[in-house]
């Protein structure tokens, strides 16, 4: 009987460490995918729950205007925008950069596309992203 306490007492001990020892899943995000017009066109792969960051320079000065983002809104949520003024003021033609942030929902494919209206459209910027 004494020898049966031992046993199981060693056996509780010895699994007790081994599972404490288990590597454990880190749940860390991924870091922030952060992109710039340099990376238009390209397909690009994130986790649920990972950050974008998009910043384009700002073309106020032709005239043109942003028009809405064009996403999945399911798998894509746009969680800020920010613009941040040029560093020299007194630069003709330079109105800053703007700068969006998206999270990843879910598993899904989206289109990342924004566009600029004056008298005509041009694409800004215009990537696929996979959420895995």
């Amino acid at each position: 009987m004494r020898n049966l306490y031992k046993a199981s007492v060693f056996l509780f001990t010895a699994a007790t460490i081994g599972l404490a020892s288990c590597k454990k899943d880190s749940s860390t995000p991924k870091a922030a995918l952060r992109l710039s017009v340099a990376d238009t066109g390209k397909t690009l792969s994130v986790v649920k729950g990972q950050t974008i960051s998009v910043t384009v320079s700002n073309p106020g000065d032709g005239g043109f205007t942003y028009n809405d983002w064009q996403y999945n809104s399911t798998v894509l949520h746009l969680d800020s925008h920010i613009h941040t003024a040029p560093a020299n003021s007194q630069s003709v033609g330079d109105f800053g950069t703007d700068t969006w942030q998206f999270t990843s929902l879910q598993s899904g494919t989206s289109i990342l596309k924004l566009t600029a209206t004056q008298s005509y459209t041009v694409t800004m910027f215009n990537d696929n992203i996979v959420v895995k």
